[in-house]
């Protein structure tokens, strides 16, 4: 297909997808000019803006089908948050817990929306365009090790989605992972979530559990060099270790303990700036939960089409494809 024809059918299937909703959006619109693929959108009471955007695509160049199906499925995805994405709790845990925080709410949230957008029928094949896109992602980049907790949003990212049903196609990591246990929990509860609320409670709940896991590791082999005796295993678990009935899926899943290390706040109502951690001198986020991959498809669309990149947008924007507007002049 070439790069017109894909802008076309982009626009012209997001425009059946508007028809189909009912005019849930008072705006759409579709930007072929960005340096990245984002979504902005605005509600206020029932109305509902939104702004999809693009990187810019070589009109004259080739782009396979495989791309034009996942730039449908990345633009349904980001549809489906501005139709059942709540910004404020999400910002109001980031803001509490740092930044790791809100990737932990994307993992867990992203199936949530999907699922919400297949069943309202808005889009018919939108199962197939959401599986197609995870599955690009995964055989493109792989999937990520069990034990590195920066990754831990995108694991729940895909297991969220095979919990749904969705064909992956790499094997399930969870049972490798050390915090497998809390990871199953998050996922079982954000299962059944209705709300970014309740995603936002599972994903804080999850990163107390993972906190206290490493609290709870000892710091120091055992020296083995016989000079004193072997100590008895310990018959309690130690500090710190959440018991085992603790997360098993059956509460509603706002199970919070009390902050600890200088966290505070609990991320399930709004934050005045007096209680912001931030401005008291705490740290935004633990330096050891940076990076990781994001467990949103932008990235990967912007990738997929960095070979079709309309050149002139290095020196100047182009034209965006889209219906004409009418401009008026004052002439002096």
């Amino acid at each position: 297909m070439l790069g017109i024809d894909i802008k076309r059918g982009v626009a012209s299937t997001l425009e059946r997808v508007f028809a189909s909703s009912g005019n849930e959006f008072d705006k759409l619109e579709i930007l072929w000019g960005g340096k990245t693929a984002c979504i902005s959108f605005k509600r206020d009471g029932n109305k509902l803006d939104a702004k999809i955007i693009f990187p810019n695509i070589d009109e004259t160049k080739h782009v396979s089908h495989d791309v034009f199906n996942n730039l449908i499925g990345y633009a349904l995805h980001e549809l489906g948050h501005a139709w059942y994405t709540e910004n404020a709790p999400r910002d109001n845990a980031r803001r509490v817990w740092g930044d790791y925080i809100g990737k932990l709410i994307n993992g867990l949230e992203d199936p949530r929306i999907e699922q919400r957008v297949i069943d309202s029928g808005h889009a018919p094949n939108a199962r197939v365009l959401f599986e197609t896109l995870t599955a690009s992602i995964l055989e493109r980049d792989g999937y990520v090790e069990p034990d590195d907790k920066r990754n831990i949003p995108f694991l729940l990212a895909i297991e969220g989605r095979r919990l749904h049903g969705y064909d992956i196609p790499v094997a399930s990591v969870v049972d490798a992972s050390p915090w497998a246990k809390h990871i199953r929990v998050a996922l079982r509860k954000a299962h059944t979530a209705c709300s970014t609320e309740q995603i936002a409670k599972i994903a804080i709940e999850l990163y107390k559990r993972i906190r206290e896991d490493e609290k709870s590791e000892p710091t120091e082999p055992p020296t083995g060099d016989g000079d004193s005796p072997p100590t008895e295993p310990p018959t309690e678990p130690p500090t710190g270790e959440p018991p085992d009935d603790v997360g098993d899926g059956d509460g509603d899943g706002d199970e919070t303990e009390p902050p600890t290390d200088g966290d505070k706040g609990d991320g399930d109502k709004p934050v005045e700036d007096g209680d912001d951690p931030v401005k008291k001198g705490h740290k935004k986020s633990d330096p050891t939960f940076d990076g990781g991959r994001d467990p949103e498809p932008s990235k990967f669309i912007e990738d997929a089409l960095s070979d079709v990149t309309a050149l002139a947008d290095n020196r100047i924007e182009r034209p965006t494809y889209g219906k004409p507007k009418i401009a008026t002049f004052t002439w002096e």
